[in-house]
């Protein structure tokens, strides 16, 4: 039926394409002419209906039930397909969105990147040139220091020079006038001993003979015998000499000086005494202003004296005795 409807409604539109040309009557009975073979179409679907059995009916139904089905299914598979497409394509976006997030996440973080690399190489650029400028600062200052300690230097150089040629200068005539002063007193001490009294001539000779005996004593002793004497001067008590308040040694006791005293050196000389009141050895250490030199004794016979050394060796008593002769 199908079949002949198509051709049927070719050879209409090929009547209708012919029949274009004609005139307007002729349109309106093929138009008449169409509505009844449909008309008669319908008819004889529904008589040939009709006359079909129970049985094809009930086939015919389940056939069009299962078409239905089949539909439905294909329905069914084409939503999924629809569906699985969708989803497909929904995917493959966001794939494509996710990649193109990434591709710009991973511009964004090359740019960062690129951005910190650039940043770091300009500081690193402005570090080294502040190393540059600090070490030419350092250079500069450096050479201003060198060049200040060199005028200090040259300064310094030249006030110690000046001072330097003062003070030659200042020396030099301080040697000329020392010269100078040197003739005028070698010229006053010329003129002096010229004219130098005998008083004069005696005092300067008894210093002369002062310092010969201090050196000489110095050089025996280790030191001058306090108040000028010399070993082996005779000299004699000024005052009576006691110890604990009892007399030793009488004024005017004759006495030989022995040398500087041990304990006393600078001003007590060590004397032995020809005669002493108290038992004990005679030679003691005084004061060099309680004695004064004199004469030395007479001459004594050799055998007596000998025989008194002798005696003044021995015992308290014996002393006494030598000390009685001698008062006689």
């Amino acid at each position: 039926m199908g079949k002949k409807d198509k051709k049927r409604k070719r050879s209409s539109s090929s009547s209708d394409s012919s029949s274009s040309s004609s005139s307007s009557s002729s349109s309106s009975s093929s138009d008449k002419k169409k509505k009844q073979k449909k008309d008669k179409e319908k008819k004889d679907k529904k008589e040939n209906n009709n006359k079909k059995t129970k049985k094809e009916r009930k086939e015919d139904k389940r056939l069009k039930q299962l078409e239905k089905e089949a539909k439905k299914q294909e329905k069914q598979e084409a939503k999924r397909l629809q569906l699985e497409e969708e989803a497909r394509k929904k995917a493959e976006e966001e794939n494509k969105i996710k990649a193109q997030l990434e591709a710009e996440e991973l511009a964004k973080l090359q740019a960062k990147e690129a951005k910190e690399e650039k940043k770091r190489k300009e500081k690193e650029k402005l570090s080294k040139l502040k190393a540059e400028l600090d070490k030419a600062e350092e250079e500069r200052r450096l050479k201003d220091k060198e060049r200040e300690k060199q005028r200090a230097d040259a300064w310094v150089a030249k006030m110690n020079a000046e001072a330097q040629a003062k003070a030659e200068a200042k020396q030099k005539a301080q040697e000329e006038e020392s010269e100078k002063k040197k003739a005028a007193d070698e010229a006053a001490a010329e003129r002096k001993r010229l004219f130098r009294t005998k008083s004069q001539i005696m005092a300067e000779e008894e210093e002369r003979r002062r310092k010969e005996r201090a050196a000489r004593q110095q050089e025996e002793y280790g030191c001058a015998i306090a108040g000028g004497f010399e070993k082996g001067d005779y000299v004699l008590a000024q005052n009576n000499m006691s110890v604990n308040g009892e007399i030793i040694v009488k004024k005017g006791t004759r006495g030989v000086v022995k040398g500087p005293s041990e304990t006393d050196p600078e001003n007590r000389v060590s004397v032995a005494f020809e005669k002493r009141e108290k038992a004990g050895y005679a030679q003691i250490n005084v004061v060099h202003f309680e004695i004064k030199v004199t004469d030395p004794p007479p001459e004594k016979d050799a055998v007596v004296a000998g025989v008194i050394d002798q005696l003044v060796r021995r015992d308290s008593k014996s002393k006494q005795v030598v000390n009685a002769l001698d008062d006689m």
